[in-house]
């Protein structure tokens, strides 16, 4: 009785992963013209584009551009600006606003521990409106800095580990 029903069980275990694995390839899936690159369908050439799109190449929008868009020569000792909602290019700003739209979530008394071509790291106090709350030391990184109207401009915003894009953010 006992064989009987360790085989009724393991069965039962099998069919179950068998319809789990089948889960995972659905039956009629049609191949599509638009592709996603991935790290098995990438090569070389078009990793070393996207690694120069990161320090100054102009109108590239993912790795499959990269391969055909043209570097630019940014000059030593350019500093990169961030340009927040609209405003003038500023460098090492005090307050950042993390939406655009209302204008209700924001960082201010920024203090900068480093405003490189690559990076910029600071910490400050993030406000938000609704819900009404302040939270101090709240880390802010801004990167991917590219070439923007001949501007060196940070194009990332990270506050608190989380990515934010303000001109989209509408609460």
């Amino acid at each position: 009785m006992t064989s009987s029903t360790a085989r009724t069980a393991a069965a039962g275990f099998f069919a179950v992963a068998a319809l789990g694995l089948a889960a995972c390839s659905p039956p009629g899936e049609v191949d599509s013209a638009q592709k996603i690159d991935t790290a098995t369908s990438q090569n070389a050439a078009a990793n070393t584009a996207a690694q120069q799109t990161s320090t100054g190449t102009t109108g590239v929008s993912n790795v499959s551009d990269a391969a055909t868009a043209t570097a630019t020569t940014v000059p030593a000792g350019t500093v990169p600006v961030l340009r927040n909602c609209g405003e003038a290019g500023q460098t090492e700003p005090q307050r950042i606003v993390l939406s655009c739209a209302d204008q209700d979530d924001f960082i201010q008394d920024i203090t900068w521990t480093q405003w490189t071509p690559e990076l910029a790291v600071g910490t400050g106090t993030r406000v938000t409106v609704n819900p009404d709350r302040v939270v101090e030391e709240t880390p802010i990184s801004l990167g991917a800095a590219q070439m923007i109207d001949g501007e060196l401009q940070f194009s990332t915003v990270t506050v608190d580990g989380v990515t934010v894009n303000p001109e989209s953010n509408a609460r």
